[in-house]
């Protein structure tokens, strides 16, 4: 396991700054995305869960999940990306 850790690290640090900037941030969009999704469905917000639950399949639950992160990535992948200060020291 150290050893695939090690790899994955090696790997991480091999990509290009710029690169892992954006992977960061789009993960935090997903996660909040989801996490926003999650609640909505707990407290049945406009029927959301009845709906889904009585559908009988799982499409409803992918697209919704695939629309909340394709949405909140780009969002927060575009903020962070807005948000960068120039500095003539960092190598983009």
């Amino acid at each position: 396991m150290k050893v695939f850790l090690k790899l994955m690290r090696e790997w991480w640090y091999s990509l290009p700054r710029l690169l892992r900037f954006l992977a960061v941030n789009c993960a935090i969009g997903i996660a909040g995305g989801w996490t926003l999704l999650a609640v909505l469905i707990a407290t049945n917000t406009a029927n959301l869960r009845t709906l889904i639950w009585n559908e009988g399949s799982a499409v409803p639950i992918i697209l919704l999940a695939v629309g909340f992160a394709v949405t909140f990535g780009g969002v927060s992948m575009g903020a962070a990306v807005m948000t960068i200060h120039r500095r003539d020291d960092i190598d983009w």
